[in-house]
C-alpha cells in the first residue's frame, strides 16, 4: 500500500526533513519518492531509521541539479542507503544506532551545500510576497470603491477575510522563517559548529498560533453551514420574511427563468448573536411572473441595525433611486421603484420586488404595499 504524505511546515528545514521521515518510519511508512509538495511512502514494518539530507549543486548548461554516482556510491560504501531526491535535496538513510559515520567530518565543508537551499528559499519569500501584493492589489481594485459590498461580506460570514489573511500570514512567515532558519545555519556551520538537528520549538509554537487561527475561521464557517435552514415559501409567514401570498399573489411556484438559479427557498444562516435569512420567490401568474428577493437580518441590538439600513442602501442596484419614506411601525425606510430598505428593532431588511405593472407608479405603490405588510409582521412578532 502507498501514501502520500506533506510534511507540516516546521519540517521544511533540514533538521525537520530528517525528523519527519524518521517519524514516518517510525509509524511504519517507509519513504519512497519525494515531490514538491508531497512525499510518497510505501507500507513497510516499522523500524528506527535515521535520514540524513544531502544539497545537491548546479552543473550543466541548463543549471541541471544532480548529485554526482560517484558521491552516491562513496556514502553507500559507508552504510547510507541512498533513497530519492529531488531538485536539490537528496536523502540518504541507515538503520539507527548502527555507528554509521556522518556525511560530513567538518561542518565547514558542509555549510559550502546549503547556499542553493538559501538561494531557493530566498526565491520562495520573493514568490510569496509577490503573490500577497497581487492578492491586495486585487482586493484593493475590486473593493475600493465598494466598502458596503465589504461590509455586507463580512457581515455574512465574519471568519473568511481573517482566514484569508491568516493563510497569507502564515505563508509569508514559513518563507521568512526558512530564509531566517537557514542563514542561522550557513553561519553556525561556517564557524565550525555541526548542524543543529533540534526541533525549533519556538517556530512551532508560531505555527500552532496560525493554525489554531486558522481552524477557528473554519470551525465558525461549519457552524454556519451546519446551522442554515431552508424553508420552503408557503403560506403564513416565515419568520421575519414576506412571502408573496402575503401580497395576495397565489400562482404556482417556480423557479427563476435564469440557467443555474434554485427553486423558490428561503434560506436561514445564524450569525454571532443573530440571523440572516435569504429569500427568492417566483410565482407563475399566466404568462408572467411575480418576483420577491429579499435578505432580513436579525442583529444583536438596533443600533447596529440602524448602522446597517444605509449599508444596504449603497448595495442597492438602483441605489440613485431610493428616497426616504414612512411607513407606520418602521424605524427606517428607503424605497425606489423596485428595491426598499427598512429598519425596525433590531432587523434590517434589503427587498426586491418584481410585479407585472403598467407603470414605475404601480410597481412601487406595490412595493410600499409590501413595506406594510412587513411592519406589521415585525410588529406581529416583536
Amino acid at each position: 500500500m502507498k501514501r502520500l504524505y506533506r510534511p507540516h511546515p516546521n519540517d521544511w528545514d533540514i533538521g525537520g526533513m530528517e525528523r519527519f521521515y524518521a517519524r514516518m518510519a517510525r509509524r511504519g511508512w517507509q519513504l519512497e519518492k519525494r515531490g514538491a509538495l508531497f512525499s510518497r511512502f510505501v507500507r513497510k514494518e516499522p523500524e528506527e531509521v535515521c535520514y540524513r539530507v544531502e544539497l545537491a549543486s548546479s552543473s550543466g548548461n541548463f543549471g541541471e541539479v544532480q548529485l554526482p554516482p560517484e558521491q552516491i556510491q562513496l556514502y553507500e560504501e559507508c552504510g547510507w542507503q541512498y533513497v530519492t531526491g529531488r531538485g536539490l535535496v537528496h536523502l540518504f538513510r541507515a538503520p539507527a544506532g548502527s555507528g554509521e559515520p556522518e556525511l560530513y567530518d567538518d561542518p565547514r565543508q558542509q555549510a559550502d551545500t546549503l547556499l542553493g537551499l538559501r538561494r531557493e528559499a530566498r526565491h520562495q519569500l520573493i514568490g510569496a510576497c509577490i503573490q500577497t501584493a497581487v492578492y491586495l492589489l486585487l482586493v484593493c481594485l475590486n473593493w475600493g470603491n465598494r466598502t458596503a459590498d465589504m461590509q455586507i461580506t463580512c457581515l455574512q460570514a465574519p471568519t473568511l477575510v481573517p482566514l484569508a489573511i491568516v493563510l497569507m500570514a502564515s505563508l509569508l512567515a514559513g518563507a521568512l522563517h526558512q530564509v531566517i532558519s537557514l542563514r542561522r545555519q550557513y553561519r553556525r556551520m561556517r564557524l565550525g559548529q555541526p548542524l543543529d538537528r533540534r526541533p525549533q520549538w519556538g517556530w512551532r509554537t508560531i505555527q500552532v498560533g496560525f493554525w489554531a487561527a486558522a481552524a477557528v475561521c473554519v470551525a465558525f464557517l461549519l457552524w454556519q453551514a451546519t446551522g442554515s435552514r431552508t424553508l420552503v415559501p408557503g403560506a403564513g409567514q416565515v419568520g421575519p420574511c414576506l412571502v408573496l401570498e402575503q401580497l395576495g399573489e397565489e400562482g404556482e411556484l417556480t423557479s427563476l427563468p435564469v440557467r443555474g438559479n434554485s427553486e423558490s427557498v428561503i434560506r436561514m444562516t445564524p450569525l454571532p448573536g443573530g440571523r440572516w435569512w435569504h429569500g427568492q420567490e417566483v410565482r407563475e401568474l399566466g404568462s408572467s411572473q411575480v418576483s420577491l428577493f429579499q435578505d432580513v437580518y436579525e442583529l444583536s441590538s438596533p443600533q447596529a441595525a440602524a448602522k446597517l439600513g444605509p449599508v444596504l442602501a449603497q448595495t442597492a442596484t438602483f441605489a440613485w433611486g431610493l428616497e426616504p419614506v414612512e411607513v407606520d411601525g418602521l424605524d427606517w425606510v428607503v424605497c425606489g421603484v423596485l428595491e426598499a430598505v427598512a429598519v425596525r428593532g433590531n432587523r434590517a431588511a434589503y427587498i426586491t420586488l418584481l410585479v407585472p405593472a403598467e407603470n414605475d407608479a404601480e410597481q412601487r405603490a406595490t412595493l410600499m404595499q409590501a413595506l406594510t405588510v412587513l411592519a406589521q409582521q415585525w410588529q406581529d412578532l416583536a
